[in-house]
């Protein structure tokens, strides 16, 4: 582990608003974030030298090397607990599906980004929640715009050009994640997670919330992909696979973790 990894996991709080987004957006291909998990797990690799010395994320000038190395620690190598931390090493591993991948990217920005997990909560998913096929850059430009109103004793200060790029950079994000069709109008892709990754999205609820049985309650429940009709017929369906426990009394659904978070991408996945 790297003296910056250890320095920013003092100093990071995941509840501040930041702009790793156009960071993390600028980069051509986010399959790299994977090298970065694994660099980060494996004994004999650091992440410094996946980037500055192998340059595995194609980056020309050690500035920016520098930049992109603090956003990747911010972002995906932040962990709650040893739970947390059990659930992403157990999914680096080379049998999980490419989409499975791209949607633990997007719930693990989610859960160490504040920033990324309303975007995706007020606006991306509720509007393909909505029926809607398409999500533009001025959808998110007026979200942001009256976060900016409701949020002034923030003193967040971003400029113009600050949320047009924001804007413009998450949807580069959803686009390379391969839940946006590619093109200038940005058409949603119908995703249909597979089992094993709904398993684990449950698994990031409880590390979102974890003293919150509760799901129907818990912040991070949009983003998973499961439509608010399906939602309790497939929570059913999961809980007969063995991984977790569930109750459902009409108005709150409790659900109950069976596994350690190491063990269920282990049961999952090998």
């Amino acid at each position: 582990m790297t003296y910056l990894v250890e320095q920013l996991k003092q100093t990071i709080d995941n509840d501040n608003y930041d702009t790793a987004i156009n960071i993390i957006g600028g980069l051509k291909d986010l399959n790299v974030i994977y090298k970065a998990f694994d660099s980060y797990f494996n004994e004999s690799d650091t992440l410094h030298d996946l980037i500055h010395k192998r340059n595995e994320f194609n980056i020309r000038t050690e500035k920016s090397r520098k930049r992109i190395e603090s956003a990747v620690v911010k972002t995906f190598l932040q962990f709650k607990n040893e739970d947390h931390r059990d659930l992403i090493q157990g999914v680096c591993n080379e049998f999980i599906p490419q989409q499975d991948k791209a949607l633990l990217m997007i719930w693990q920005f989610a859960l160490n980004n504040r920033l990324f997990r309303e975007i995706t909560k007020d606006v991306f998913m509720k509007i393909y929640y909505s029926g809607r096929l398409t999500i533009t850059k001025n959808d998110i430009v007026s979200y942001l715009k009256e976060l900016l109103l409701q949020k002034q004793s923030l003193n967040l200060n971003w400029s113009e050009i600050t949320i047009d790029t924001l804007s413009t950079k998450y949807l580069n994000i959803m686009t390379k994640l391969g839940v946006l069709n590619t093109g200038r109008i940005k058409t949603f892709k119908n995703i249909h997670p597979s089992t094993e990754a709904q398993v684990l999205f449950i698994y990031f609820l409880k590390l979102k919330e974890p003293e919150n049985y509760n799901i129907l309650t818990n912040e991070f429940l949009s983003i998973g992909f499961i439509h608010p009709d399906d939602l309790q017929e497939r929570i059913k369906k999961l809980a007969l696979k063995g991984f977790f426990n569930m109750n459902f009394n009409g108005i709150k659904l409790n659900v109950e973790l069976t596994h350690s978070h190491k063990g269920v991408c282990y049961d999952l996945y090998n």
